[in-house]
């Protein structure tokens, strides 16, 4: 159970969150239905401009979705400062005009935790007291500490580390934690035929974590090794560092641990789960080009039947991977992962009005690109962190925090009810699954290939073909 302090939301911040509308010129706004309550009057009469920070990437494995993540923030400062000189944002803040205005200030950390700490402080010494990011749990974990002690709120879209599912820390995270994804991955695995698999994940936060669940949930009682693959083992996991450009010293020990697993009753039933970012591209081209028969092998084989019409690829992938045009778009890669399929999962949510407004707004100011799950996730971040403070009435950390699981559960975005568990991490609803083919006479492309249900953990729609 949370502290009772950090569920106080103020009446009129949970009801201005219910229903959306356009307005011309400002894309998603969000309408109030008053009925009693409103932001602090004081607050919104002191006509500041109140500095949201951004600890995002743009210039390393995640860039693609880092770039997007920072243009929807931009776009969601101009939709929430719009609203509050709004008549609708007037009346809330219960003066002739709610004269604050909210701004984002970016720092590319490029996926480096000591980058993420440095920008960090320089927020904490310009008074930042809400910050959207990191992107990766990594950087969260090497940051929060400074969080904890100086009391600013940290709001990401996409850290998804169990071992950050912490209750009453500055850390909230609009997507779900690895435990869900875990068990998502699993059931993947197993309806694609699979009764063994190789988890090759990056070794950090994220990947240890969501390698364990993953290993946890698909093994059950059988043997998960994290050292040397025995044939009798049900689940190995192979490591990779995170500093690795080249996976020459990798490559040869999955083909090994393949060719371990894959004998006996398991011959035809051994998956492979990447839990990557877009270093899974330079890894898939290296097998690709690889010498040694049995390597190549690894892109080409397929498993025998699992609960589908018919055989499967070896191959899945995470949230790391799934949607990354980055990796489709490779004129190398991307027809590798047209041939492996790849279906990853990502949390996902049912799309609304609202969903579809940001992405007609997003694709009108940023031609011919999608807003994908972490690109609306952030959206959702730059508001949720303007609403606590318009609901704690003042931009005060310590006060943020203690309104912020009130205003997340309170509040209907982009990615639907933004409701938080005890930890501050979404509570999961849906993971999609994403699948990469080649349309005829078009290029590689991420498709959707069904979901995977959190309530009954079950797939439902799944085509991995």
């Amino acid at each position: 159970m949370s502290a009772p302090g950090k569920r106080t939301v103020s009446l009129a911040v949970a009801l201005i969150l219910l229903i959306v509308g356009i307005g011309a010129g400002a894309g998603v706004t969000y309408v109030g239905l008053l009925a009693g309550g409103s932001f602090n009057s004081g607050l919104c009469s002191s006509g500041r401009t109140l500095t949201i920070g951004m600890l995002t990437d743009l210039s390393s494995d995640l860039a693609s979705q880092g770039t997007r993540a920072r243009d929807a923030a931009q776009l969601a400062v101009r939709d929430i400062n719009a609203y509050l000189a709004s008549p609708q944002g007037a009346a809330t803040s219960g003066t002739a005009a709610c004269n604050v205005k909210f701004a984002v200030s970016v720092t590319d950390y490029a996926l480096d935790g000591a980058k993420a700490l440095s920008g960090l402080q320089t927020f904490a010494a310009a008074g930042v007291q809400v910050v959207v990011g990191p992107l990766n749990s990594g950087a969260a974990q090497n940051i929060l500490q400074y969080a904890n002690t100086n009391h600013i709120a940290l709001i990401s879209p996409s850290s998804t580390s169990v071992a950050l599912a912490i209750p009453n820390d500055y850390l909230f995270r609009t997507a779900p934690n690895d435990r869900w994804q875990g068990q998502a991955d699993s059931a993947m695995l197993k309806a694609e035929g699979a009764s063994k698999a190789i988890i090759l994940q990056r070794h950090d936060t994220y990947g240890d974590a969501l390698a364990n669940a993953t290993a946890v949930n698909f093994a059950g009682t059988g043997t998960i090794n994290y050292g040397t693959c025995v044939a009798s083992d049900t689940v190995c996991v192979l490591r990779y560092d995170t500093t690795l450009k080249t996976f020459g010293t990798i490559i040869p020990t999955l083909t090994s641990d393949y060719q371990t697993l894959n004998t006996g009753l398991a011959t035809g039933r051994v998956a492979i789960d990447a839990i990557s970012f877009e270093e899974f591209g330079e890894i898939v081209i290296e097998i690709s080009q690889s010498t040694n028969g049995a390597t190549n092998a690894l892109l080409t084989t397929d498993m025998l039947p699992g609960s589908g019409s018919g055989p499967t690829h070896i191959w899945t992938g995470t949230d790391g991977q799934a949607q990354d045009t980055v990796l489709s778009g490779n004129s190398t890669s991307g027809p590798i992962l047209s041939n492996i399929r790849l279906p990853s999962t990502i949390y996902g949510f049912q799309n609304t009005t609202k969903t579809l407004a940001l992405q007609r707004n997003f694709s009108g100011n940023y031609t011919g690109i999608v807003c994908d799950n972490y690109c609306r996730g952030a959206y959702d971040d730059v508001w949720l962190g303007a609403l606590a403070t318009l609901s704690a009435g003042a931009y005060e950390g310590t006060k943020i925090q203690a309104v912020m699981l009130g205003v997340a559960n309170g509040y209907y975005g982009v990615t639907g009810p933004t409701s938080l568990e005890a930890s501050g991490d979404r509570v999961a609803t849906i993971y999609e699954i994403w699948k990469v083919i080649t349309p005829s006479g078009g290029s590689p492309t991420w498709v959707y290939g069904g979901f995977w249900d959190a309530a009954s953990n079950t797939l439902q729609s799944f085509n991995p073909y």
